[in-house]
């Protein structure tokens, strides 16, 4: 049966995108198309306000402040007085700080005239790198504002854990630790008590709050009887970009961005000990395919087919199978209960599923299904580049009782720069961005995330990892 009356009108008070705030005759010509991947692609797009600082435009941070509205005291009045105290009006205060963040893409005019790379039926590697750096631009802001959501909820200690744990190391593998939907009515109880208005209905809208969650998290409850999918909504095209469905008054979005690959307790982790140049790790695409399908890659000039690890610090190499998730990090972290943990707001951390394994000596040498995007070049000290990790996943589950939930104080929006070449022969073409912004919570009472276990598959037999 279709529901009805399943939109509430708390995602129609948000901002689009960030780029609303500049002077529209003042737009560089790539923004529409910046605003329209925007709309397509961001899974957190709903959940941002943007506040442009138009004061201290030179200033390291913003302050965003909000009055304390006065207390309704019902205490009657006596009937000869004339004079009466002042009711007092206060404020609260948010700091956001302003983070610098950017990309820049370059490539050889010889290389625009011989590839024959495409996209969209249209050849030509001038017009990939600005699409792929627009695309850069949303997936950087929306990881920002992930790490934001989480870290927010963490802080703020509205956050739970499923199974009776108390933080990663504590969430198994079991189905006890598992996503229980009916948590959902506890959070929603929650917000209520605490007067968020998503939760409440107002003005005749629904009493709806949203849950962005992990694909393998709808996996574990879309088996619930009173599960109702996207396609029986009443006005499906009212819904949020990835929403899937609906459970007694939580709207459920879906995005892998929301699995915090490899974690929580770790089954192996290995040092890099061979330098990582970006376009490494992937098979030779003249002798090997990824799935007998995809040569991928850019051949075998300058490029190792391989990433080297040795010895495993914890677990062994048998540990590290074909068809593995692992993570590729640089940096560790005890701050979510796993001793040496992976930080999951790590800038440079990077996902890759194994296709191959061989030993070498003492070391193992693996083979990816995508080449590694960054560079893993610098010695971290004792002949080491870095990490990979093989761990438990944990899946975040981040509700949403209202607006701005987490606030981008913005001092300088995303601008696109096309740089004109100035070498010799006017060959060397470069595109970059940069914005100068910061993710804030704003509005802890408005958010909670449960961090949960989940049913996960790539290749092979669905299970909790």
């Amino acid at each position: 049966m279709p529901i009805t009356n399943q939109i509430g009108d708390f995602d129609r008070y948000y901002s689009d995108e960030p780029f609303s705030i500049m002077d529209k005759n003042q737009r560089d010509y790539l923004d529409p198309t910046l605003i329209t991947m925007w709309r397509q692609r961001s899974v957190f797009r709903p959940l941002i306000s943007y506040t442009k600082n138009l004061g201290e435009i030179r200033a390291k941070q913003m302050t965003v402040t909000e009055l304390v509205n006065p207390h309704p005291d019902t205490t009657p009045l006596a009937a000869r007085q004339i004079w009466m105290p002042s009711i007092h009006v206060d404020s609260k205060a948010v700091v956001i700080t302003f983070e610098h963040n950017g990309s820049k893409i370059a490539y050889h005019k010889y290389d625009d005239m011989i590839t024959y790379w495409e996209a969209d039926n249209q050849a030509g590697l001038r017009r990939i790198a600005q699409g792929s750096l627009g695309f850069n631009e949303v997936d950087i802001n929306d990881m920002l504002a992930r790490n934001a959501l989480i870290s927010g909820t963490l802080d703020s200690g509205y956050n739970l854990y499923m199974g009776g744990a108390t933080d990663f190391s504590e969430i198994g593998i079991t189905d006890a630790y598992k996503f229980d939907v009916d948590i959902s009515r506890d959070i929603w109880l929650g917000m209520t008590t605490r007067g968020v208005a998503s939760a409440q209905g107002q003005a005749g809208a629904a009493a709806n709050i949203f849950c962005f969650t992990s694909p393998s998290v709808i996996y574990d409850i879309q088996g619930n009887s009173d599960w109702v999918s996207v396609q029986n909504y009443n006005d499906p095209g009212a819904v949020l970009n990835y929403e899937v469905g609906t459970y007694k008054n939580v709207r459920f979005v879906q995005s892998p961005k929301l699995i915090l690959w490899n974690t929580g307790t770790i089954t192996a982790r290995a040092p890099i000990i061979l330098a990582i140049n970006a376009g490494d790790g992937a098979p030779n695409p003249v002798s090997a395919t990824v799935d007998n399908t995809y040569a991928v890659g850019q051949g075998t000039s300058g490029i190792t087919n391989y990433v080297e690890v040795g010895p495993a610090t914890s677990g062994s190499f048998g540990n590290f199978e074909v068809n593995d998730i692992i993570t590729f990090h640089k940096t560790t972290t005890d701050a979510y209960g796993v001793t040496d943990g992976v930080a999951y707001n790590e800038g440079t951390l990077i996902n890759r599923r194994i296709i191959s394994k061989t030993a070498s000596g003492n070391n193992l040498r693996l083979t990816l299904d995508i080449p590694i995007m960054l560079d893993y070049n610098t010695d971290l000290g004792g002949g080491v580049y870095g990490y990979i990790t093989k761990a438990r996943n944990i899946h975040a589950s981040i509700f949403i009782g209202g607006p701005q939930a987490i606030v981008a104080g913005v001092a300088q929006p995303a601008r696109f720069y096309s740089i004109p070449p100035i070498d010799d022969f006017l060959a060397i073409h470069r595109f970059s961005w940069d914005q100068y912004l910061g993710y804030q919570t704003y509005r802890p009472e408005v958010i909670e995330t449960v961090f949960s276990a989940g049913t996960t598959r790539y290749k092979g037999a669905a299970e909790i990892r």
